[in-house]
């Protein structure tokens, strides 16, 4: 085999390997129009973004409570260091488009932190910490 040859194949097992070591499973989604979360969730804010959480359905409410044309979001991570897995929701509506909600699945009995984001992955942002677990 050629010595590019060799590269060719070698380059896409190098990928595969890298990407197999990694362990954080994480999934980003835009919100689906909703209400208001029902009272008892966690939530938590910051300057242009609240989000709230309900243990047990897995459910994540995010609003956009500044009108500055930046989005908003709600992310939900495990602990002790957000490696095991990860859900963001994004609400990209704006101040006046109200909540988003995302319903996800997440490990059973687990402590995590809920974060409230806005303008994500540049902006302020807030956390809380959470668990995991069947509604009580």
């Amino acid at each position: 085999m050629s010595r590019l040859g060799r590269v060719l194949v070698a380059v896409p097992t190098v990928a595969v390997v890298i990407a197999a070591g990694t362990a954080t499973v994480a999934s980003a989604t835009e919100g689906k129009p909703s209400g208001a979360p029902p009272s008892g969730v966690t939530c938590v804010s910051v300057t242009g973004a609240k989000a709230c959480y309900q243990s047990g359905s897995d459910k994540v409410w995010v609003k956009d409570t500044k009108a500055n044309g930046q989005s908003a979001a709600g992310t939900i991570k495990s602990l002790p260091s957000h490696t095991q897995w990860g859900r963001e929701c994004f609400n990209y509506r704006g101040e006046a488009g109200g909540w988003v909600m995302c319903d996800f699945d997440v490990p059973n009995y687990q402590p995590g932190d809920l974060w409230a984001v806005n303008n994500p992955f540049i902006g302020a942002q807030a956390n809380v910490s959470i668990n995991t677990g069947p509604i009580i």
